[in-house]
């Protein structure tokens, strides 16, 4: 098995990204060193792929060595371990329909 574990930063936050080939990715979220969260994600499951006025989410359905791997109604997007660690890092399905309904009221 190629488990992968890539190290990103943004701003304070320092995230690990592990990703297993076709099974899960795990994103464990530091601040200044200090552990705050790990969050895992398997193939089916869903996040965000994307965000602009509203945040985009679609079901996972490939992860490989160095991307995750999104279908977005007939075509596929692809994030790299880096974005998908700081997109989905404290990813919570409920709060983003809850925003995204709200924001849809005035755009």
């Amino acid at each position: 098995m190629n488990i992968v574990t890539t190290t990103s930063t943004s701003g304070n936050f320092t995230y690990k990204t592990t990703l297993v080939p076709g099974s899960h990715v795990i994103v464990e979220t530091f601040d200044e060193g200090r552990f705050i969260s790990m969050r895992k994600f398997e193939v089916g499951d869903t996040a965000e792929y994307d965000s602009f006025n509203l945040h985009y989410t679609a079901p996972i359905v490939a992860i490989g060595k160095t991307t995750v791997t999104f279908k977005v109604y007939d075509r596929k997007k692809r994030l790299k371990a880096e974005s998908f660690a700081w997109r989905n890092w404290n990813f919570n399905a409920a709060e983003i329909a809850r925003r995204n309904a709200e924001t849809s009221q005035y755009i």
